[in-house]
């Protein structure tokens, strides 16, 4: 599958942050690439510009039999995934029952290769809804999947790059107000590089990495206040940040779930109570946040 020019790539998610990302670096690889999408008119602006890039109307969440949208397809990403529930059991539909019917087309289609984004320390006995459903779609894949299908399951802890929903939303937040009280300062990340990100699925595609589950993280750790600190200081009052005690943490993502703000909710708390760290020594040509912020913060 190593020639580009031969090989339809079909981006589940592929008007999302990430997946524009891999859109725009497969284009220029010379992958045929097909991006559904439930808003065309919105995604165009970005991807319908990039060579070998088609754009279809459709709602992949809401689609029984995805057979058709795989026809021809020879690669298949899945990059749809949630942070926040807007009802119950959103997490489920998004990255279990959802990531069946996926993996029932890939079968039925004969997709040679599938890479599915999940996430650093899915687990079916992790604290949160979200770490939870993430396990149950990766077990979904190594459980049904045909054994002729290559796969990867690919778990990053929080990516960052121009477009994030993490870094710049904080920095947004210091444009704002001049205090930030921050729930779980002392939670652990090891940020990614969206670009890192990138070149993994590539090196994916073109086989050159060849593990089943890929573990990954950037080449430094850091506590939450420390990310959001830095984050603030390019937002125009540079923000302090008041570190939260775990009640007023609950409080306030309480007060937040009313209010309908995603900004962070109970099951996130949860999730940021294990280390979104990797175990393992990580590749040191990774990106820096120090190294890449500060161009588009």
């Amino acid at each position: 599958m190593n020639n580009s020019n031969e090989t339809t790539v079909l981006i589940l998610g592929g008007a999302g942050f990430i997946g524009g990302y891999l859109a725009s670096a497969l284009s220029k690889s010379g992958y045929h690439v097909r991006v559904p999408t439930r808003n065309r008119e919105r995604a165009k602006s970005q991807l319908i510009i990039l060579p070998n890039v088609e754009v279809i109307q459709t709602d992949v969440s809401n689609i029984e039999n995805l057979d058709n949208l795989f026809r021809g397809i020879d690669v298949v990403i899945n990059c749809i995934g949630i942070l926040h529930e807007r009802q119950e059991n959103e997490f489920t539909k998004f990255h279990a029952t959802l990531v069946n019917r996926i993996v029932t087309s890939c079968n039925s289609q004969k997709i040679k290769h599938f890479i599915h984004l999940s996430a650093l320390k899915a687990s079916t006995a992790g604290p949160s809804a979200y770490l939870r459903s993430k396990a149950e779609g990766e077990d979904i894949i190594c459980k049904t999947l045909n054994n002729e299908v290559t796969r990867n399951i690919i778990r990053p802890s929080v990516v960052f790059g121009a477009g994030d929903s993490f870094l710049t939303m904080f920095a947004e937040l210091a444009n704002w107000f001049p205090l930030i009280p921050l729930a779980k300062p002392k939670a652990k990340f090891q940020p990614v590089f969206v670009g890192d990100l990138v070149q993994v699925v590539m090196n994916c595609i073109d086989r050159t990495k060849k593990q089943t589950i890929i573990d990954l993280c950037g080449p430094k750790q850091y506590e939450l206040i420390e990310l959001v600190r830095y984050a603030a200081s390019f937002g125009r009052f540079d923000s302090k940040v008041i570190p939260l005690p775990d009640w007023a943490s609950y409080a306030q993502a309480r007060a937040f779930e009313f209010l309908r703000l995603k900004l962070i909710t109970t099951d996130n708390l949860s999730s940021m109570s294990v280390d979104n760290t990797c175990d393992m020594p990580v590749d040191s040509s990774r990106k820096t946040i120090e190294s890449i912020a500060p161009s588009y913060l």
